[in-house]
């Protein structure tokens, strides 16, 4: 059975930011469910997987190495295609493992383009989601997530251990890494499996590379995946921030209500009753006191 998954399997190759949602979805439109980099934050055994089996080893040991992540784990949750880091890392293994499968190799309009686009989005994810790591259990698998792919993606380790937020990247390693890898996957798969792609190109050189007889005519699907990213990096740091909030008001009404003996409520209704009765007396004082003068 999972043989038979990614017999018709595909992996888009490095190429992080802003565009490669948009292909998730219409892979999964043409029927093959997709593991995108977002999904890890929403599959606990995935991305536990990656983390205990390569991240963290890897951190440990103070070299950042690419291992062999479970493929037929991701496998057994249904996927049949996979989309976006780490996942692009490990192209040579999955063609290994599953030699019938397909290839999308999306592309930029430069290098320099790609760099900046992945220079700004890690940036937006790692300087928020700093804040949320100690409380939060997959805010904290992203910390070392992401000092791993640093450290792969600039090939220089010292980013494994670096405090947050991490230092900014080499432009020059990762330009380097990016078109490296790209020469790899163009050299070591087949060009029957290979499609090189841009996603303004729309559904025809899809539907044509999967032989895909009917291919939709809606438009093809636009999302910002970058924008998605984002969001949960800031939904890691609010989080924490609102639990720390309610354990600090919980804290500080369990001690008034020591000291006072009443709650929070008990006291402002006690507060206010006393105001309303006393408002009476205090007035007609005042006004006796003009007529006084």
């Amino acid at each position: 059975l999972v043989k038979n998954l990614f017999s018709h399997s595909f992996s888009s190759l490095l190429l992080f930011p802003f565009a490669q949602y948009s292909l998730t979805m219409a892979l999964e439109e043409l029927g093959f469910p997709t593991l995108h980099t977002q999904h890890l934050y929403e599959n606990d055994e995935i991305f536990s997987m990656w983390t205990h089996s390569i991240f963290q080893p890897s951190i440990d040991s103070g070299e950042a190495f690419l291992g062999e992540p479970d493929l037929e784990l991701i496998a057994s949750y249904g996927y049949t295609a996979t989309m976006d880091l780490p996942m692009a890392l490990y192209f040579d293994q999955v063609h290994q493992k599953y030699p019938d499968c397909k290839f999308i190799l999306t592309t930029r309009e430069n290098s320099e383009v790609w760099f900046s686009s992945w220079d700004t989005l890690t940036k937006s994810i790692t300087q928020p989601a700093r804040y949320g790591g100690l409380l939060v259990t997959n805010v904290n698998q992203l910390f070392i997530y992401m000092r791993w792919l640093y450290s792969i993606v600039n090939n220089d380790n010292t980013y494994l251990t670096a405090p947050f937020p991490l230092p900014n990247q080499h432009k020059e390693k990762s330009i380097a890494s990016y078109e490296a890898h790209n020469r790899r996957v163009r050299e070591e798969i087949p060009s029957h499996q290979l499609l090189e792609y841009k996603v303004n190109e729309g559904w025809e050189p899809l539907c044509r590379f999967l032989e895909i007889k009917e291919c939709p005519t809606k438009p093809f699907p636009k999302s910002n995946s970058a924008r998605s990213v984002q969001v949960q990096a800031i939904s890691s740091m609010v989080v924490p921030l609102i639990i720390i909030f309610f354990l600090l008001f919980t804290l500080f009404t369990y001690i008034f209500q020591h000291i006072t003996g009443k709650t929070m409520l008990q006291w402002i209704s006690t507060k206010l009753h006393q105001t309303m009765c006393t408002l009476p007396y205090r007035t007609a004082m005042t006004l006796k006191g003009k007529k006084g003068a």
